[in-house]
């Protein structure tokens, strides 16, 4: 379409033929920085910068960390800015101050959306779209890069089934299996002679996680969720989320079933994109969209704060 024929009522015509297919959905940091800007990149960054001069650092680490600094002095994103990060030990810290920084202000948060006081704003898009899923297909598959809870909480308030594979009970594991057959709702099909139970799928969200979350650990020699240590978590447990810089590339594929190998699963199958608060500023996360919207011609809708 020529940029001249388009109008109102064929850009409708177009979002409402969009919509009447399943989107995979992709929301990034702008949906957290809607509800609270401090869980922006500005706010990890200024964080980052704050708490590690008070740290003990190594002279290699010190030397790393001055890369970083004098890298967004000089305009760089902080992505860019911690791909002088090398050492294992200066990643730990990354990630702990990240954990920190991101459990303080989930934790504020949290309190507010289930108070009602406050509300994430794209839960009643989603909502629509989890009530409008087709019956051949009941499932809504939702991925992000965020370490913050604000979109299962929202979930909660709103009554929205959803899931990210781990199964259990405080310390949950990764088991799609058993959470396909928790699931699984009784109904009633009839026919002209009789009738018969069939087991489907609820409608619900399938949400992918690929960065890790702050409700994420490695202990004992496994991923787990678990929310009693998220704001709070004991030495003995390692947080999951990969930070930015090259260094996540490592980190990715030390974690890659549990965090990576569903959700390469469900975009393969998938030929819509709808992308609420992305950036496309993740250089891992864009192998995946390059590759369908490009390389395969799929349809990709982007709702910006503009």
């Amino acid at each position: 379409m020529r940029q001249g024929d388009l109008t109102e009522k064929k850009a409708k015509e177009t979002l409402r033929n969009f919509f009447r297919e399943e989107p995979f959905l992709f929301f990034g940091s702008g949906m957290s920085c809607a509800l609270d800007r401090r869980l922006g990149m500005d706010g990890l960054k200024n964080a980052l910068i704050s708490q590690m001069d008070n740290r003990d650092l190594t002279d290699l680490q010190v030397a790393e960390w001055t890369k970083v600094k004098a890298g967004i002095e000089n305009g760089l994103d902080l992505e860019s800015a911690l791909n002088s990060v090398d050492d294992q030990s200066l990643i730990r810290i990354i990630t702990e101050i990240t954990g920190t920084f991101i459990a303080l202000l989930d934790k504020e948060n949290a309190f507010r959306i289930a108070k009602g006081e406050t509300h994430w704003p794209a839960i009643k898009l989603i909502k629509k779209l989890v009530e409008t899923l087709p019956e051949g297909d009941r499932k809504l598959h939702v991925l992000t890069p965020n370490y913050d809870m604000l979109f299962e909480y929202s979930c909660d308030f709103t009554g929205i089934s959803y899931t990210n594979g781990f199964w259990g009970g405080v310390e949950r594991k990764s088991d799609w299996q058993a959470v396909d057959r928790a699931l699984l709702v009784p109904l009633t099909v009839y026919s002209r002679k009789a009738s018969k139970k069939v087991w489907e799928y609820k409608n619900h969200v399938r949400l992918y996680k690929v960065h890790g979350s702050i409700n994420y650990f490695f202990h004992r020699n496994a991923v787990v969720e678990n929310n009693a240590w998220m704001w709070c978590p004991p030495d003995s447990a390692e947080r999951v989320m990969i930070t930015p810089g090259l260094s996540k590339y490592e980190t990715l594929q030390r974690y890659r079933n549990e965090l990576l190998k569903s959700a390469d699963s469900a975009i393969d199958r998938s030929n819509h994109f709808l992308f609420l608060g992305y950036g496309f500023n993740d250089t891992h996360l864009e192998e995946y969209i390059k590759r369908k919207l490009i390389t395969q011609s799929c349809k990709g809708l982007i709702i910006t704060r503009d």
